[in-house]
């Protein structure tokens, strides 16, 4: 999910939860402690900001909701859960990258799981080889760059992503309206001979989006989640927490509509579709 869609859903899921509560406006601002002027910007999806992540505390415990799925994460908006403090939010554009390098090291020979909306960045041919694409089209191969385009050795890498992404690509729509065809195509075959030259350590499973929605995050082995907000990491270190997304991802996993031993088909056949 892109930065404007994730604080367009947040501000939707924040109007629904105020509209949905028994307690008053002012009742809710004096147990989150927002102002009436913060509270207008989260309510605004041009606002470019996400609150916080004590303010999502705030606001998921003032009624009862969970911070996944204000973050949509989830579509369960029951029950309560807190961010501890194990904790801490990256920049990505201040040494965010870096710190994820670290993460990747801690965890050689142990399993990452990858969620992502857009294209798997060790699976983006701008990435992996600048020479393959013209200097104007790397952009539109752009990824969320959870793992900076590297491939990394001795890890066993699931990776689980929407279908609607790859028919996206075929199709030269949504993020990649107006691409070049050839470009997409070059994208998909690289993706299919990656996915059938590494499997079964890399395995990729594709999952109706439509049905099942996820942010994007990754699960560095047993140590840490790193969930992508755009312009920024959260990190989240503790165990309960760490083993909600491990679940999440495992469910999407199960309901995948494309299996990892099929996806290299798939691919291949999206793009002699072009």
């Amino acid at each position: 999910m892109d930065k404007r869609a994730l604080l367009n859903l947040f501000s939707d899921r924040l109007q629904h939860l105020l509209s949905t509560g028994t307690q008053s406006t002012a009742q809710f601002l004096s147990e989150t402690g927002i102002d009436r002027s913060a509270l207008s910007q989260f309510l605004d999806p041009n606002h470019v900001r996400l609150p916080r992540s004590e303010t999502l505390r705030n606001i998921a415990a003032a009624r009862g909701f969970t911070i996944d799925w204000l973050l949509g994460l989830e579509n369960v908006p029951e029950g309560r859960q807190s961010l501890s403090t194990s904790f801490q939010m990256e920049n990505a554009d201040d040494g965010g990258h870096f710190a994820l390098e670290k993460l990747r090291e801690e965890i050689q020979g142990q399993k990452l799981r990858y969620i992502t909306s857009l294209l798997p960045d060790m699976l983006n041919l701008a990435l992996q080889d600048n020479a393959a694409v013209g200097e104007s089209e790397i952009r539109g191969l752009a990824s969320e760059n959870m793992l900076s385009g590297k491939m990394p050795d001795n890890m066993d890498i699931e990776i689980c992503m929407p279908i609607q992404t790859l028919q996206s690509l075929a199709n030269q729509s949504g993020y990649w309206k107006d691409s070049s065809p050839v470009l997409c195509q070059r994208q998909l075959e690289h993706m299919a001979e990656v996915c059938n030259a590494t499997y079964p350590t890399l395995r990729l499973h594709v999952y109706d989006g439509n049905r099942n929605y996820s942010s994007s995050f990754t699960v560095f082995g047993k140590k840490r989640v790193a969930v992508y907000l755009g312009d920024a990491y959260l990190v989240l270190t503790r165990q309960d927490e760490i083993q909600s997304f491990v679940k999440r991802f495992d469910l999407l996993v199960r309901e995948a509509v494309v299996s990892a031993d099929k996806t290299g088909e798939l691919l291949k056949r999206l793009a002699g579709d072009i």
